[in-house]
């Protein structure tokens, strides 16, 4: 079954400035809390990744997994799992609303579904969390 998690921050940056630091993917390990490392595995016509290796710790659940990106200017940017150890599916998103006077705001969706067994409430719970932490990191390295 897969779970749903969404949410939303402000983020007093102009969204080209928010955008490239989505795009650098090879950074993540640096400041994403739960990303132990990356690697681009290709690279799209306008620079940024189009695939992506990712190796991540979320407390209960370790995986490694490899996303393709779709990227729409400084508007929004999708992902899909291509293959996980732990995912089946996963598809993604950072969309971003320009409020003027430099600030972005920021909605990021995730819907996952695990191979691995655990309870509903926790499996959202986690989830819930990964969202919640990006988003955070996300501001905290934008605006540091």
């Amino acid at each position: 079954m897969a779970d749903h998690a969404s949410a939303s921050i402000v983020i007093n940056a102009k969204p080209a400035t928010v955008m490239a630091a989505i795009a650098d993917i090879a950074a993540y390990p640096t400041w994403v809390g739960q990303i132990e490392q990356t690697e681009i595995l290709e690279v799209g016509p306008a620079g940024r990744p189009k695939r992506a290796r990712f190796r991540v710790n979320a407390g209960i659940a370790k995986d490694e997994f490899v996303n393709d990106y779709t990227w729409h200017d400084d508007a929004k940017v999708t992902w899909t799992l291509v293959e996980g150890q732990a995912m089946s599916a996963q598809d993604g998103s950072y969309t971003l609303r320009d409020l003027g006077e430099g600030q972005t705001e920021i909605t990021y969706d995730l819907t996952v579904e695990l191979k691995i067994k655990i309870p509903g409430l926790l499996r959202r719970k986690v989830q819930s969390g990964i969202v919640d932490a990006a988003l955070k990191d996300l501001k905290k390295h934008v605006e540091s």
